[in-house]
């Protein structure tokens, strides 16, 4: 007859419920009151069957199995081989009257926890008892952390996720800014373009008249060409920029030298350099007449936008000089770097702001109270031809001592 939870002096709050099984009455008996009395809450079954039934059908888990090996209708080993299918990490102990040792090896290939032989020692009981309850919280426990450390990961996947979803939108919004500002450059740019035209022609028809001009119209002549040269260096400018910062690079097949450069540069600036009253030198150094392929538009623009920047900072009387070299590389025969340097005595820069000055339509000066025209675009253009050449671009300088502005763009040698 099968027997379900013997009640000998019952407590609550047990420790763990075990499920008792032995084929004899007195033994079942026995067990059952020794545990109940130890705190544990005790589940009985006169034979393997009955207990594979019990179970099956128990709601609340069982902590640890306890059944003897030689029962009739089904014996210990083929019952622990019946738990393992259902709960492959319960532990069972066997009993034995026995001395059958293959019955004993096939319970340790089935992984019993342990082997009690009878009769039972109470005290060697409660030993087996503790060290396979201990098993039972540490199995437990480990499970915690695992299912623990699993939410916890798919949470922190998902805020990840979330997270690199959103930083995609940003940086798709970033791009679109990016592009819809240098449509905005290259639009406005264009559109003063057309009107500065119209005020430059009606300038030089004036400029062209063969009777004199009254005192008035001579007096205005000079500020109106002044203010349209003036809108014309910023539409030139802002246009370079939106290239500049475009995706498409200058053209790299060029091929050119140094000097012709250098004297491109010199015939450029120096009517500039001194109109303002600033010695202007420029040097060539490196192969000067080598023949180079490379972007020599970008030097041209870098150039012009640092001999600017240079002459527009540099008090009357001072120096600015400007020098091209080419570096070979080492591990290169034919391969090297355009150094590009322009060099002012001017008031120079704080270290804090030289940074900051590289951005696009950024000064120093605050523009209510700036002494010196311009918008702060030849720097940002410099910068960003530099970045997109694949070049470098280092600034050196210090409060009252002038700047040293030095570019590196790759080029190679063309063997003639």
């Amino acid at each position: 007859m099968n027997t379900v939870s013997t009640t000998c002096n019952l407590k609550t709050g047990f420790k763990a419920t075990i499920l008792l099984v032995d084929d004899e009455p007195l033994i079942l008996k026995m067990l059952d009151c020794f545990l109940v009395s130890q705190g544990y809450q005790i589940l009985t079954a006169r034979g393997g069957k009955f207990a594979l039934e019990i179970v099956e059908r128990q709601n609340q888990p069982i902590d640890l199995l306890i059944t003897d090996i030689r029962m009739p209708d089904m014996n210990g080993i083929r019952l622990l081989e019946a738990i393992r299918q259902l709960f492959p990490h319960l532990p069972v102990i066997l009993m034995t009257g026995y001395t059958d040792f293959e019955l004993v090896v096939d319970g340790l290939k089935q992984h019993a926890f342990d082997l009690l032989a009878k009769p039972i020692e109470f005290e060697h009981l409660n030993w087996a008892i503790s060290r396979a309850l201990a098993f039972v919280t540490t199995q437990r426990l480990e499970l915690q952390y695992r299912i623990r450390l699993e939410e916890q990961v798919a949470k922190q996947t998902r805020l990840l996720c979330n997270q690199l979803e959103e930083l995609q939108q940003a940086q798709r919004k970033a791009a679109e800014v990016d592009s819809l500002k240098r449509e905005f450059l290259s639009l406005i740019s264009h559109e003063f373009r057309t009107p500065l035209k119209g005020i430059m022609g009606a300038i030089q028809l004036m400029e062209s008249v063969d009777s004199e001009p009254d005192d008035t119209s001579s007096s205005y002549l000079p500020i109106l060409k002044s203010s349209v040269d003036r809108m014309a260096s910023l539409v030139n400018k802002l246009l370079t920029l939106a290239e500049a910062r475009s995706s498409t690079k200058i053209d790299e097949d060029q091929i050119g030298t140094i000097s012709h450069t250098i004297e491109k540069l010199t015939e450029r600036f120096k009517k500039k350099a001194k109109n303002s009253g600033i010695h202007f030198k420029t040097y060539c150094e490196g192969m000067p007449n080598q023949h180079l392929k490379g972007s020599w538009d970008a030097v041209q623009i870098i150039a012009s936008c640092l001999l600017d920047n240079a002459l527009k900072f540099t008090e009357h009387g001072n120096t600015v000089t400007c020098s091209i070299s080419f570096e070979i590389e080492e591990q290169h025969k034919n391969k090297g770097n355009i150094k590009l340097q322009v060099i002012d005595k001017g008031k120079g820069i704080p270290l804090e702001k030289q940074g900051l000055i590289l951005q696009p339509l950024t000064q120093l000066e605050h523009f209510l109270t700036r002494s010196k025209e311009g918008a702060g675009i030849g720097l940002a253009i410099v910068r960003s031809i530099c970045d997109k050449q694949g070049g470098n671009l280092t600034l050196e300088s210090s409060p009252e001592t002038g700047s040293s502005f030095t570019c590196r763009l790759p080029f190679t040698m063309v063997e003639t």
